[in-house]
């Protein structure tokens, strides 16, 4: 949580208060497919964003842990939920805010956990040719949401992921369509 998600906030509200986010800002967080269905859990998210500073959510977050709600879905929904949340109080100020939510990226880290990570989705890139994504197509998206040909866009999670999710949700690739599912909360395990 603090660095996926507490830090990044602190340096931002105090940019924010020190000035150095001026009007015509632009503001991109990297999420993932792992926090979409924030929308419901966004009583807990609120609780959550509620802390005013990095302190208080850390202690909030470990006040959490034996609950075992704090996990990586958990940081990256703390993300988006903030994203929408702070999309009118930033506009107001001239700053845009949004993510991207990438889905399999080959990236070191992923590659340490590939078995899981760059494994998800495999039977949807199977199925339409599509490669694992590039940090330069992550950074191509980023670089569009900050700049001014994005200038409309703000309060977005922007899935980056081939179409994966919505296909998926929607059960036009009805393999994924269990896990999607079970990720935005319209199933559960229990």
């Amino acid at each position: 949580m603090r660095v996926n998600f507490i830090g990044h906030r602190h340096l931002i509200e105090t940019m924010l208060a020190d000035g150095r986010l001026p009007r015509g800002s632009a503001i991109c967080f990297i999420s993932s497919v792992g926090g979409i269905g924030w929308e419901s859990n966004l009583p807990l998210l609120q609780e959550f964003l509620a802390t005013p500073d990095y302190e208080s959510a850390d202690a909030w977050v470990k006040a959490h842990e034996p609950e075992g709600i704090i996990h990586y879905g958990f940081s990256k929904q703390a993300i988006n939920a903030y994203v929408a949340t702070k999309a009118y109080p930033f506009m107001a100020k001239g700053i845009r805010i949004n993510a991207i939510c990438p889905g399999p990226t080959d990236t070191p880290l992923a590659r340490a956990n590939a078995d899981l990570w760059l494994t998800f989705a495999q039977d949807y890139r199977d199925a339409t040719g599509c490669e694992i994504h590039t940090p330069q197509q992550m950074a191509n998206t980023m670089a569009f949401l900050n700049s001014g040909a994005a200038s409309g866009i703000s309060g977005v999670t922007l899935l980056v992921d081939n179409g994966h999710v919505m296909s998926s949700m929607t059960g036009s690739f009805a393999p994924g369509k269990p896990i999607i599912d079970l990720i935005i909360g319209r199933v559960s395990l229990a």
